[in-house]
């Protein structure tokens, strides 16, 4: 599991902006007082909401259920970051298969790029590999606040809500896990997504957003994760835990945490496509 040795919960402060003559800009640079680092650079009536104002928050919210761990996560330059709580209380766990639990993961997020505000997704946690689950583009869980609230009880409430729609989800995945889906159906859904390489004379349809070595490394690994996880089979479930396993574990950022590079998006993206998927 990833591990954030830079600390999340740094001081933002606001600093005048100036042309090269001298004449002030009606603008403000967000820095980030410990590094140094520019965030962002926004009107001066820019509320400033901290992580940590939003992890007390959270910790406020969610004092009321059970708490496994939090794992923080950074960008490369602290511009943004999220904190995954992860949620150990019976009340939200379902067993999707006799040996295979699924809990809720709270993803906390927050930024400083003056186009983000705060806010949280909901999503699944799977106890057999850790794995991070996302919902599906038709059943995200989520919110977003531009301005600061504190109000740790209209919180609450509104996860107890998410956390009985997200049984729903792993109904869903329950049917999955009666659905058969091979390595060769598995390859089939991958390369239907896949984009021409460059030595193809064409272009690539709408559907198709996976650069060729990206898709090409998913099929691979397939087999290894299949028989590393011995919990998972070759049903639909099966083909959906190979995706987010490889989200959250086989992708990487040069700096900062993977939950915000690009091939984790791409392959969460891909695992939303089997919502919609039919064999």
């Amino acid at each position: 599991m990833y591990r954030e040795d830079r600390n999340p919960f740094f001081n933002v402060v606001k600093e005048p902006l100036f042309t090269a003559s001298g004449l002030e800009v009606d603008k403000v640079a967000l820095i980030n007082q410990e590094t140094q680092d520019v965030l962002g650079v926004v009107a001066p009536t820019y509320e400033v909401v901290e992580n940590s104002f939003i992890r007390d928050l959270f910790n406020e919210a969610v004092k009321d259920f059970g708490v496994e761990k939090c794992v923080d996560h950074l960008d490369s330059n602290t511009k943004r970051w999220k904190r995954h709580i992860i949620m150990n209380d019976d009340r939200f766990n379902h067993y999707i298969q006799d040996t295979d639990m699924v809990g809720v993961l709270i993803e906390a997020w927050n930024g400083f790029t003056g186009k983000v505000s705060f806010g949280y997704n909901i999503m699944g946690f799977r106890w057999a590999c850790t794995n991070g689950l996302i919902t599906g583009k038709e059943m995200i869980f989520s919110e977003s606040y531009s301005h600061a609230v504190n109000n740790p009880e209209k919180l609450a409430e509104s996860f107890v809500n998410k956390f009985n729609a997200f049984g729903n989800v792993t109904e869903t995945w329950k049917k999955w896990a009666e659905i058969p889906f091979t390595k060769e159906n598995f390859t089939e859904f991958v390369e239907y997504f896949k984009k021409p390489s460059a030595s193809e004379e064409r272009k690539a349809k709408k559907h198709q957003f996976l650069p060729p070595k990206v898709a090409d490394t998913i099929v691979e690994l397939y087999p290894e994760i299949m028989a590393r996880d011995t919990t998972l089979q070759d049903n639909k479930w099966g083909a959906f835990n190979v995706l987010t396993n490889i989200s959250t574990h086989k992708t990487e950022a040069r700096k900062g945490s993977n939950v915000f590079s690009t091939r984790y998006a791409t392959v969460n993206r891909l695992a939303n496509e089997l919502f919609d998927w039919k064999i």
